[in-house]
């Protein structure tokens, strides 16, 4: 089978590869690169880029080389993707066709070296596209299912389980023991917040003290080590339901958790535990009550069914009880959309609930680089003036050609003139645009995680502000909520690879 771009030129491909397991090398990235070029030399196709993702899972797309490939395919640098075969794009199946349909609506092909992907809209290559990519989810599953129950094994005996221990303990045999110099600063955290002392002063003690990764504590870092129970010796494994196939799960309370009490030597005494949980659920009550006086997420949320922003309203019944909703704009207004109103304080709760569990759950150092490094390098969006400057081009030179074959009239020269000027004018907005981009800081949007999730509990709507890039109601009675960073001058908000869904 051959592939051709517009008029028989070979099509414009990227290659990408992927690997995932230890028993993987950067090997495996040559090697399906090697296989594509043989596959792309035999039908005519041009490598114009490569980009590949070393070490990162299949089970989802959040990988830097899967997503610098997206956002070029969006700027129209290649014409086709190629890949060695469907697991090395994804191992998930809603992931590989919301992608299939991406490239679709780009016009881009998805091809595979090894395997046949015909049109995703027919129902015949749809089917057989689905049981490929079926069974390597199968695959991961089944895979999945065999770890956690080994790893249950050592959750019950109260063993290290993976990850980083937490502040003041190091691992030795799998037993977590007390590192005397850390402790000393995690008792100072919970003493002075005991006593009523903010994330600020608390940082402002402890400076110079470093988390486990290396990097100074900030106040996600404090948040987490205050709710943190191994600190009174309570050994517990999947609280909750924070990732799934590494991706957020909602944060749920996880029925089948391993808590077992007295397998860790504590840090702090009960009484001090007992003054902080306290105080944090005092303030996540004044949170909550704050929020029932105010529509917080006004102009956020968009109905799924008629694409409308919802509104927030407030009625009465006969015995004066209020209540407060949220209603889609066109049900409102005119009547023509007929989606159930929304719970405000229960929508209002919940998004908040999922922005404290989004920003306890990141590492701010590592997501506020990977942002930068993302808008830094990205181009801003002049698709639509690229386009019409290229038709703009295009008349001039149709003009020239026929002013040099000999036709030429007054209107013709006016015309020409304009497309000259309009020329001009979009050279100049593009050059303007590209030139004025500031370069963003990842110590900057850093400080803006920090500050929302100090900010949060007391002042909720400046961190869904700064924080919502938009919320999906959708007809079924679910929702889902993006998250994203504001950085101005960098066209609004910059998203983060975290999406919560109920």
């Amino acid at each position: 089978m051959s592939f051709y771009g517009p008029a028989s030129k070979p099509l414009r491909a990227a290659a990408y590869a992927r690997y995932s397991t230890n028993r993987q090398t950067e090997n495996s990235i040559e090697y399906q690169f090697n296989k594509i070029k043989e596959y792309c030399h035999q039908n005519r196709i041009q490598v114009v880029s490569y980009y590949s993702d070393e070490g990162q899972s299949g089970t989802n797309m959040d990988r830097a080389g899967f997503i610098d490939m997206v956002a070029a395919a969006a700027r129209g640098e290649f014409d086709a993707v190629v890949i060695y075969d469907i697991s090395r794009g994804s191992r998930d199946v809603g992931d590989w066709f919301a992608f299939r349909k991406q490239m679709a609506r780009l016009g881009v092909q998805v091809i595979s070296a090894t395997q046949e992907l015909g049109d995703v809209t027919n129902p015949n290559d749809f089917l057989v596209e689905l049981i490929t990519v079926g069974l390597g989810e199968h695959q991961v599953l089944d895979t999945r299912v065999k770890s956690i129950a080994g790893t249950t094994v050592r959750a019950k005996k109260g063993l290290f389980c993976g990850g980083v221990p937490p502040l003041g303990y190091d691992i030795v045999d799998g037993k977590y023991i007390i590192n005397n110099a850390e402790a000393a600063a995690v008792r100072k955290i919970f003493e002075l917040y005991a006593a009523g002392k903010g994330y600020s002063a608390i940082l402002e003690a402890v400076k110079g003290i470093n988390g486990k990764r290396g990097s100074a504590l900030g106040k996600n870092s404090l948040s987490s080590i205050l709710r943190n129970e191994r600190y009174i010796g309570v050994y517990t494994w999947l609280k909750r339901r924070c990732k799934l196939m590494r991706k957020w799960a909602g944060g749920t309370p996880n029925p089948d958790a391993v808590r077992i009490e007295g397998v860790i030597p504590p840090i702090i005494d009960e009484k001090t535990w007992n003054e902080v949980q306290k105080r944090m659920s005092d303030n996540k009550r004044r949170a909550s009550n704050k929020a029932k006086q105010e529509y917080l997420l006004s102009g956020l949320i968009e109905c799924e069914a008629c694409g409308s922003t919802y509104v927030g309203h407030c009625s009465t019944n006969s015995k004066g009880y209020q209540t407060r909703s949220y209603i889609c704009g066109n049900k409102y207004r005119t009547h023509t959309c007929t989606v159930k109103n929304i719970s405000a304080n229960e929508i209002e709760a919940f998004v908040i609930q999922q922005l404290q569990a989004f920003l306890l759950e990141t590492d701010f150092a590592e997501t506020s680089r990977k942002i930068a490094d993302q808008v830094n390098s990205a181009s801003p969006d002049l698709t639509a003036e690229r386009r019409e400057l290229n038709g703009v081009i295009a008349k001039i030179s149709n003009g020239t050609k026929a002013i040099l074959s000999g036709i030429n009239y007054p209107e013709l020269q006016d015309e020409m003139d304009k497309l000259r000027l309009r020329k001009s004018e979009l050279e100049d907005i593009i050059w303007r645009t590209q030139s004025n981009r500031q370069p963003v800081s990842g110590d900057k949007i850093e400080k803006l995680l920090n500050e929302a999730l100090e900010t949060l509990p007391a002042d909720p709507r400046a961190a869904i502000k700064q924080l919502v890039t938009k919320i999906y109601a959708h007809v079924d009675g679910s929702f889902t909520v993006n998250v994203g960073v504001h950085i101005a001058g960098c066209g609004g908000l910059q998203p983060v690879a975290t999406t919560t869904d109920l």
